[in-house]
């Protein structure tokens, strides 16, 4: 059962009162008084409660009409309507009262239902009136705040962002539209309908980061949403904020990789390799194959030219791997000279093609006298059943191997 709104009415002791408590009683608390001074304290304490006011207007003039004039100098009465009560014809004194910042003025006798009706609309109108002052504060701040109803519908939004189809419309409006009906972004505008039917079927909010990259910006958005109830509790629509998050967003991204790069070649670092080679199983995208690698001849450049050469030679060395390697590689700086790639989707036939190819390109990087060589080993990994650590060693002995039998060529 919803709570009911409460009235106060500063009214004299008259039929009128008793009428006006009548006719009003089921739907409203009802607070009476009949002195002005009383009525202010009263609303002082009670604002946040009260709906609105019923004024006698013999009382307000034979107060000189302090009463309107300290609810019109209060910012935090402002949503509260003063109705003008009057028990005769209202004569032009009577409507003045309208100029002083009445809401409505009302003459017994009344109908019930046309007093409640008339009531519900004064305080909607004021409730209306102070909704756009609040809209139009808000729009100042940089975070988006909007509302929608139980149809997933916008009723509104502080700011129109560029993401949004206005079609170049000044006087378009996101009211009555749905996400996949106004944003560019059409995945993210399903992903917006999905999580509203969510939080308006369970009754919980939400928050996440969403990618949007329209008319040719980057930019990340975080969302919060949570549902709006009425007095019974039930979902009515949901109240959403969106805050431009794409600089804290781009830093942690940033981060992240950083965290998972290689300083010296861009390439992944060991720390992700740790990361990565536990999930390998769960890529499915056998068979997988793997190479060591490792720079043949690094000490000597080391010896001969200084390590400032060396780590030119191998930078050169995941620059060979760029070049000849697909897309899909995954390339590991494991420390020093030492690399490991992992090749999804790649069989023992492919991979030994790829490392014939980067052989090839070796004699394209060359430092002094002495161009780019790199021992390469490799294993492969048929099914999610194989052992992934001792196809990594295997790797490892099939490279030494080959950097064996090509130092004692060089010999």
């Amino acid at each position: 059962m919803s709570q009911k709104k409460t009235l106060l009415m500063i009214l004299p002791p008259s039929p009128i009162a008793e009428e006006f408590r009548g006719l009003l009683a089921a739907e409203y608390e009802i607070l009476l008084t009949d002195d002005e001074e009383d009525g202010l304290r009263i609303l002082n304490r009670m604002r946040g409660k009260i709906s609105a006011v019923l004024l006698d207007l013999d009382i307000a003039r034979d107060n000189g009409r302090s009463f309107f004039q300290a609810v019109n100098q209060n910012a935090l009465y402002a949503a509260i309507p003063v109705i003008g009560i009057v028990p005769r014809i209202p004569t032009a004194e009577d409507l003045t009262c309208l100029d002083m910042g009445a809401a409505d003025l009302i003459t017994p006798p009344c109908e019930g239902k046309l007093l409640l009706k008339r009531l519900s609309n004064v305080i909607r109108a004021k409730d209306s009136a102070t909704f756009y002052e609040i809209e139009r504060m808000l729009q100042v701040l940089p975070s988006n705040i909007y509302l929608k109803d139980a149809e997933g519908k916008y009723i509104f939004a502080t700011h129109y962002w560029h993401h949004l189809d206005t079609q170049g419309d000044p006087n378009w409006t996101i009211r009555g539209k749905t996400d996949p009906e106004i944003r560019k972004d059409t995945e993210n505008a399903i992903k917006a309908m999905e999580s509203d039917k969510k939080i308006l079927a369970t009754g919980k909010g939400t928050q996440y980061v969403i990618e949007v990259n329209a008319d040719g910006q980057q930019e990340f958005l975080e969302l919060i949403k949570e549902p709006v109830r009425d007095d019974d509790g039930k979902i009515t629509g949901i109240v959403g904020l969106i805050n431009n998050v794409t600089e804290q967003q781009l830093l942690k991204l940033d981060l992240e990789k950083r965290s998972k790069t290689d300083e010296l070649t861009g390439l992944f670092n060991r720390h992700y390799y740790q990361e990565y080679i536990l999930t390998i199983h769960e890529e499915k995208n056998f068979p997988i194959c793997l190479i060591s690698a490792d720079c043949n001849g690094l000490k000597t450049i080391n010896d001969t030219y200084g390590h400032l050469m060396g780590d030119e030679y191998i930078r050169m060395t995941a620059l060979l791997f760029r070049m000849a390697l697909p897309e899909r590689a995954v390339v590991f700086r494991m420390g020093g000279d030492e690399f490991f790639i992992v090749l999804p989707k790649t069989g023992e036939k492919e991979a030994r093609r790829l490392i014939d190819e980067m052989k090839a390109k070796e004699a394209l990087f060359q430092i002094r006298d002495q161009h780019l060589s790199v021992a390469f080993g490799l294993s492969t990994l048929k099914s999610a059943s194989d052992d992934v650590n001792a196809c990594i060693d295997a790797a490892d002995q099939d490279m030494y191997r080959n950097k064996k039998k090509e130092k004692q060529a060089r010999k």
